[in-house]
């Protein structure tokens, strides 16, 4: 028996590649002041532990967080498993007007080119990935997360919003230490979204 992907032509490639591909080649920059941000992606990165490029001001990376199987589809049987690729799309900007344009250029592309039964998410070879469907067609971004140390009476919850066992923070505020020097990228501001993509894998 083989394992194929629905979808799928050629061979796979990561998809946080494949979104970084399809938010470059799709960017309008007349939505965003004019300016056209540095795509980066963790595939492409050749070495992970190098330190960000601070020449650059805006910037949209796009990471690999995780794969996770769905057991939605195990009612129809064992042929044809739906999987979630997790992704991370992070935004560093040169102020919070243009973090917040930038983040309504990422929504637009992806609501557009959302993919469906009949609309593929392209590749960065131009031919189609396994892409079912985004769990979300717009995702939403966040700046910080503050105030939600646990504690008596409060939880900290897990990704699938059940309480972990975390009992509290040692400090629910923490010191930051520097270890590269200060530049202008220390003060931009930053925010974060997930992206789910569901595509499925059938054993025939």
């Amino acid at each position: 028996m083989t394992v194929s992907f629905t979808n799928l032509s050629g061979t796979r490639e990561n998809l946080d590649k494949t979104i970084r591909y399809t938010l470059q080649t799709n960017w309008t920059s007349a939505n965003v002041s004019n300016i056209t941000p540095k795509f980066e992606s963790d595939t492409e990165e050749a070495d992970a532990m190098a330190m960000p490029d601070d020449s650059v001001l805006n910037v949209v990376r796009v990471n690999l967080f995780s794969r996770e199987r769905s057991k939605e589809m195990d009612v129809n049987g064992d042929d044809k498993h739906k999987w979630i690729f997790r992704l991370l799309i992070e935004i560093q900007a040169e102020s919070l007007t243009i973090l917040t344009k930038i983040e309504d250029e990422i929504n637009r592309i992806l609501w557009n080119l959302a993919p469906n039964s009949s609309t593929r998410l392209y590749k960065s070879d131009g031919t189609a990935s396994e892409a079912a469907y985004f769990e979300n067609s717009e995702i939403t971004f966040n700046r910080i997360l503050w105030n939600l140390a646990p504690n008596s009476s409060t939880r900290l919850y897990k990704s699938d919003g059940t309480a972990s066992e975390a009992a509290y923070f040692e400090n629910s505020e923490i010191t930051f230490n520097r270890i590269s020097p200060q530049s202008e990228t220390d003060f931009t501001p930053v925010s974060q979204a997930e992206l789910e993509i569901c595509y499925f894998r059938i054993k025939t």
